[in-house]
């Protein structure tokens, strides 16, 4: 079998170069680069399973973990019905089953999504059911009994004490979001609680057996409406042994208004807090405890991201065991506790300081476990850990495309802008100790996304062309708090714009990149940012990239799919903000008189989000204002790319840009294979 020999022998694979040059192969190595991914372990250690990426399409492999042979395995993507959909999200369930679900490959609408369908394979391939679709759980199958949901589906629990059943969360299309078991065997459904209506996440629950009402805590956010949402206040409640719904409010001496809780545990509800109101103050990890009543400060997070929170409810009582986090580079703070992974954790995390280090998957003693190792100038290696023999071995690399080939590592960079607010970022050189041109790279949302620490084949790329990357996390971005991303709002088209330029400037004063060149480039919100960029800051930016952007405020309030649910409305008007006259005079495309700069322009025909017709209009417009710029539509494409030919000529376009609007002073021997025609 070609996967297991691939699989078993880490066969090193042609490499590309990842050289000025942008040729398809080149490209398509960087740009898609993971081989393996989603490596697991059953719960009684005797399996493992991986998924295989080849020529776009995954395979799910269940092997023996002694033997290392295939079991059994899964595939789509290649004919018929299912030639659209990839194999992805894999869970085990039980010792014999594991959950997996489906991805589309080319989504139209909003890109490559996850379908609510769910299905069951057996380890040794006697099994392989679809037990959820999107009309719910009986779909052709009339022998199903209990109640029929309907909705998209989220496991909440493998309920260690009953391995015939797991814990369903249901986002209902028409009802009340519902906390629901399954009967692996059959597919039954049996409902356990229904969700307050306007429910907006399920933040924890504790279980571990079928349970009754009576024997499960809960906890949720709850969006408000009117006022509420547009004050950004999320409301939380508490349902205790099944009882009544109750407000989550505990008065913190010494801290600023409410904590927001992120996890329920048997004994402690754990939540972030801060000391004062500013957008970029240290946050902390605060814990109370619900037999005594009493709340303490567990841990100094700083002003970072928060990327996993780990109790020991298998072994203990909930307590902390291990925060990952990120702050100038990948963290994890190890606490005392019955989690018998902490130790090996600790020990990676010292061998490998830097990386990105987690636990992919355990079995239920965490007798083994599978270790994850990544960093921003590496793909991810995955290790088993054996505490029989006290030792961690290697098991495989995510890829092989890329070996041979030396990456930048991203660098955490601050400054404080003229409001006295901190911004946080990554900066990554062309090359380390030398001066290179500069992309401000604005990332989409923009409320809630971040730009995070890791491998970003895009940047790489960039890097290749001989430019450094700056990747701001401006006022309004997720990660840093409630606090942090609130104080963005109304500052689209201003504060925002100003702290991406800001940033940039204090590169240029730090002596680390050359100002010679400095360009602007994002998609959705980033895209909209780039050409606001222009207009705001005409003198500083000397080209922009857009991608699936929009250009007039006003449009986006009405003619986008953001605004067809209630929610979508008061986001926009929370977030957006101001009076009509406000937003046409941060709408680019009534502004491209100031703009300066050239401007590639990409787009996808069926783009819902930021929809077609308004990149068509800012086309139109800059023609009749005689702007420097190219453009290109992709024909059913989306809000983004997703097809690798036309991502491979997006890139292709995007070099030979950046080349074009190169000054001449600077060295340029770039040599670029693409069609610049427009269509």
């Amino acid at each position: 079998m070609k996967t297991l020999l691939s699989l078993l022998l880490l066969a090193v694979a042609p490499t590309h170069a990842i050289a000025a040059q942008m040729d398809e192969d080149s490209l398509r190595a960087i740009l898609d680069p993971i081989q393996y991914q989603s490596v697991d372990i059953s719960p009684n250690g005797k399996y493992l399973s991986v998924i295989q990426v080849e020529d776009e399409v995954n395979t799910l492999i269940i092997l023996d973990l002694a033997t290392m042979k295939p079991m059994s395995s899964v595939k789509y993507g290649e004919k018929g019905k299912t030639k659209d959909l990839n194999v992805c999200c894999t869970t085990w369930v039980n010792d014999n089953l594991l959950a997996y679900g489906t991805r589309t490959k080319t989504g139209l609408q909003y890109g490559e999504f996850t379908t609510p369908d769910w299905f069951l394979l057996a380890a040794d391939g006697s099994r392989n059911d679809q037990i959820w679709t999107w009309t719910g759980n009986y779909e052709n199958n009339s022998q199903r009994r209990g109640k029929l949901f309907s909705g998209w589906i989220s496991l909440m629990s493998v309920l260690e004490e009953d391995p015939d059943h797991v814990l369903l969360y249901v986002n209902s299309y028409k009802a009340r979001p519902s906390l629901v078991t399954m009967e692996l065997s059959t597919g039954d459904i049996r409902s356990v609680r229904r969700l307050p209506e306007k429910t907006q996440t399920l933040l924890g629950s504790r279980v571990e057996s079928v349970p009754k009402k009576s024997d499960i805590d809960l906890l949720v956010s709850v969006v408000g409406r009117g006022d509420e949402f547009i004050a950004g206040e999320d409301r939380y409640l508490l349902s205790d042994d099944g009882g009544d719904w109750t407000p989550l409010t505990f008065d913190l001496e010494g801290f600023y208004g409410d904590w927001r809780p992120i996890d329920i545990s048997q004994r402690y509800i754990l939540g972030v807090a801060q000391k004062t109101d500013a957008p970029d103050a240290d946050r902390y990890i605060v814990r109370y405890d619900r037999s005594s009543g009493v709340w303490d400060e567990a841990f100094h997070l700083g002003f970072a991201t928060i990327e996993g929170v780990i109790t020991d409810e298998r072994f203990g009582d909930g307590n902390l065991s291990r925060i990952y986090y990120v702050d100038d580079t990948p963290k994890v703070a190890v606490f005392e506790s019955k989690d018998r992974l902490n130790d090996v954790v600790a020990s990676f995390a010292d061998a490998y300081p830097g990386s990105r280090v987690g636990v992919n998957g355990t079995t239920e003693d965490h007798s083994k476990a599978i270790i994850r190792v990544s960093s921003g100038a590496s793909l991810p290696q995955y290790f088993l850990y054996d505490s029989v023999s006290q030792s961690a071995s290697f098991l495989l690399n995510s890829s092989t495309l890329l070996e041979g080939n030396s990456f930048s590592d991203p660098e955490y960079f601050s400054f404080t802008n003229t409001d006295g607010v901190r911004i946080p970022g990554w900066f990554q050189p062309a090359k380390k100790g030398s001066k290179s041109p500069l992309i401000v790279d604005i990332h989409g949302g923009p409320h809630g996304p971040y730009q995070s620490y890791g491998f970003r084949p895009d940047w790489h790329v960039l890097n290749s062309l001989g430019y450094s990357v700056y990747a701001p996390n401006f006022r309004g971005s997720g990660g840093y708090g409630t606090r942090f991303e609130k104080s963005g709002y109304g500052l689209w088209g201003t504060g925002m714009i100003d702290d991406m330029q800001q940033g940039a400037a204090a590169l240029v004063d730090a002596g680390l990149v050359d100002d010679s060149q400095i360009c602007a480039m994002g998609g959705s919100y980033g895209g909209y940012g780039t050409a606001q960029s222009l207009v705001r800051h005409a003198d500083f930016y000397d080209c922009g990239i857009i991608i699936a952007g929009f250009f007039d405020m006003e449009a986006l309030y009405s003619k986008t799919d953001i605004t067809d649910t209630y929610q979508g409305r008061q986001y926009m008007k929370a977030a957006a903000g101001g009076t009509e006259e406000h937003r046409r005079s941060i709408s680019p495309i009534r502004n491209l008189d100031k703009i300066k700069a050239p401007i590639l322009l990409m787009h996808g025909t069926e783009d819902k989000r930021t929809p077609y017709k308004g990149a068509r209009d800012m086309v139109d417009a800059m023609k009749k204002a005689g702007l420097d710029f190219e453009h290109k539509f992709y024909k059913k494409e989306g809000h983004g790319n997703r097809k690798m030919e036309n991502r491979i000529d997006e890139w292709q376009r995007i070099a030979k840009f950046l080349k074009r609007t190169r000054p001449s002073q600077m060295n340029n021997n770039l040599e670029i294979s693409a069609n610049t025609s427009a269509k």
